[in-house]
């Protein structure tokens, strides 16, 4: 029995598809015939019990009633003898009941060849079917809903040797090199996840030093008055200092960008207002910054960390291929608060519109800046998390980002 099923399965689609035809033929036209046979054999039964009984029965036919009796049919039977010879002979005539059955035997040799053909089309393709679809598709069915679910710990159990086991095993063999990639992926993760920590655990001592001669120098400029300026770079440098350690903690907690978790909080009209401002004087100090009149009842409550990353990384962008201009305006769009910057550059092409926000493009137009072509991308998520996105578009005289955040921030 094993041979035999080792045999079955290595046959052919093709080859086990003519198989079935022919089988589903020859199996048919056998049926039909004994079939026909036996209503032969039933009409002469039939016939056997009127006047005159046949050697062969080849059809019956009703002859004109008589002008006696206009309601009585006369039968005509055709005879076959022994010497080959056919006449006909008269019959008496055959009741209701007889009649019926005569008829349908008569018949019999269209209705069996149309059942038969039916019944065995059926049976055969469903024989192919259960011998060559069955048990590959039932295989690879399971096996795509489990990498759909993302369960790469199984193996792919057919073994068939026809077009469709050859297409299990190819199978198995992309469910291998997925597992393999994912190793990789996942070792790739781990070790970005170490970078970040020694990365981080590296800053962290010269931050503190930085922070320490901040405050020596904040200490040592109290009480003078003709000092002002240098007073607001200290402060400006440590609050600057700050936002770097807290960039170097978050560096040592998340794997990627994506696992950031927002910490929201309340933001005034006042405060954003003065975000853009001094971030915009910081990086491009030639920069305008409009907000709407009635801005003085705004309030936000999202993640301000976020949203000053997301802003010196769009500002950062435009100040790089601004010619003389820079023009920042924000305001309030339903449920989201919309930051707009516009430069005078040459603007996005159809290219950048496309890929801008994608890691590590750098545009058509780069040239020998340093920059790695993930700022526009780090917003991009950023904003995402705080429940908005960016928009690139090509303004009058420039490119244009905008950014959209939710006005009220839950968290994430």
């Amino acid at each position: 029995m094993d041979r035999i099923k080792s045999i079955l399965r290595r046959v052919s689609i093709p080859a086990a598809f003519i198989l079935c035809g022919i089988g589903c033929l020859l199996t048919a036209l056998a049926l039909t015939k004994v079939t026909v046979s036996a209503a032969k054999r039933n009409m002469t039964a039939i016939v056997s019990r009127y006047d005159e009984p046949a050697d062969a029965v080849y059809g019956i036919y009703s002859a004109e009633p008589s002008p006696s009796d206009q309601t009585e049919e006369r039968a005509q039977l055709v005879i076959v003898d022994g010497g080959g010879e056919v006449h006909v002979a008269a019959l008496a005539p055959l009741n209701a009941p007889d009649r019926k059955k005569f008829d349908f035997y008569a018949h019999m040799d269209e209705l069996a060849a149309l059942w038969w053909y039916t019944v065995c089309l059926a049976l055969f393709a469903l024989l192919f079917y259960r011998w060559k679809i069955r048990r590959p598709y039932k295989a690879l069915t399971e096996a795509v809903g489990k990498i759909a679910g993302n369960d790469l710990n199984f193996q792919m159990a057919f073994e068939g040797q026809d077009e469709l086991g050859r297409l299990c095993r190819s199978f198995e063999v992309m469910r291998q090199a997925l597992v393999w990639n994912n190793r990789r992926m996942w070792d790739a993760v781990e070790e970005r996840k170490r970078l970040n920590a020694a990365f981080a655990h590296d800053l962290r001592t010269p931050l503190t030093v930085l922070r320490g001669h901040a405050e020596i120098i904040a200490s040592e400029l109290e009480g003078r008055e003709d000092l002002v300026d240098v007073k607001a770079s200290v402060r400006e440098i440590s609050c600057q200092i700050d936002r770097l350690a807290s960039f170097v903690d978050t560096m040592g907690r998340i794997r990627k960008l994506e696992d950031y978790e927002s910490s929201p909080g309340p933001l005034t009209a006042p405060e954003l207002t003065d975000l853009l401002t001094k971030t915009a004087r910081h990086l491009y100090p030639a920069a305008t910054v409009e907000g709407p009149p009635d801005a003085g009842g705004l309030t936000l409550f999202t993640d301000r960390e976020a949203l000053t990353r997301i802003y010196e990384n769009v500002l950062s962008n435009a100040a790089r291929h601004a010619r003389e201009r820079v023009a920042v305006s924000f305001g309030a769009e339903g449920a989201l608060i919309k930051i707009a910057v516009q430069d005078d550059g040459a603007g996005f092409t159809a290219r950048d519109l496309e890929n801008a926000a994608c890691a590590y493009y750098r545009g058509e137009r780069a040239g020998d800046d340093a920059h790695f072509g993930l700022g526009l991308y780090i917003s991009s998520v950023l904003a995402k998390k705080l429940g908005g996105g960016l928009v690139l578009e090509n303004a009058s005289g420039g490119a244009k980002v905008t950014i959209k955040i939710q006005k009220v921030l839950s968290g994430i």
